[in-house]
């Protein structure tokens, strides 16, 4: 039985390489995202390696969009047994020139954008999947991300902290409906995974923020955090649930590289 993937956010850095990851294990990829031309990047790089794979616009926002989008999948392939949800972001996606700020500065559109692509976005997401693989009877997993920042908070992100926070205690309590159904439930809350063309790493500032703010004096990559998705949409993770996996070389466990 070939499985299916169904992923949002898969043409961001992580996004990518987590759609590339788990298509090189033969599943099939339903690439969603906001942005068109980044959905045609990872469907290509899926289709050089030999990879089903078929892309779809997708505004995580929207319940009935995302319905849709879980329906082709369907449609597609066949069936539907993991999905990740990854779409996601602090202030900044809530415009281009928008930048973090404190609670009493916050924006009530920079607000909702950010609760909603986080926090609704996984509900919305997790709920159709759900659908699908309760129908199919077959069990499946569901990956939602959080972040390090929902487990410690960070000064001026106290929406983004709220999302993500939000995403964890989600995650329990999905993991409790859906155990009966053999579906495993669980999240992941990378740390600093910094990407070439955002951080310079050249640069002592940069250096410090993608090798210091870690124990391993190591760069988390896009694979990093790939690998650990595949390993818990696979079958080698089918005994746990409910469980918030951190991908930060340490870094929430001290006060390095925080506030």
């Amino acid at each position: 039985m070939n499985k299916v993937a169904f992923i949002t956010g898969a043409g961001g850095f992580i996004g990518n390489e987590t759609a590339t990851t788990l298509a090189k294990s033969g599943i099939a990829i339903a690439v969603c995202d906001i942005n068109g031309s980044a959905i045609k990047e990872t469907v290509a790089r899926i289709e050089a390696l030999g990879g089903k794979a078929f892309g779809r616009v997708l505004d995580v926002t929207d319940p009935q969009d995302v319905d849709a989008a879980v329906a082709e999948t369907v449609e597609t392939f066949g069936r539907l047994d993991i999905m990740v949800h990854i779409a996601g972001g602090s202030s900044r996606i809530a415009g281009e020139n928008v930048k973090a700020a404190p609670l009493v500065e916050l924006d009530d559109f920079v607000l909702d954008r950010v609760l909603k692509v986080n926090l609704y976005g996984a509900f919305y997401t997790s709920r159709a999947a759900a659908r699908v693989m309760i129908k199919q009877g077959e069990g499946g997993k569901i990956i939602n991300f959080s972040s390090t920042v929902g487990l410690n908070g960070l000064k001026n992100m106290t929406d983004y902290a709220a999302a993500k926070g939000g995403v964890i205690s989600f995650t329990k309590a999905l993991a409790k409906e859906l155990g009966p159904y053999k579906i495993n439930v669980n999240a992941i809350a990378p740390g600093v995974v910094c990407r070439t063309n955002v951080v310079d790493i050249t640069t002592p500032k940069g250096h410090a923020y993608a090798y210091d703010t870690n124990l391993l004096g190591e760069q988390c990559t896009a694979e990093d955090i790939a690998n650990l998705v595949e390993f818990l949409a696979s079958d080698k993770a089918r005994f746990i649930t409910g469980q918030t996996y951190v991908c930060d070389g340490g870094r929430s466990l001290s006060m390095k590289g925080t506030d």
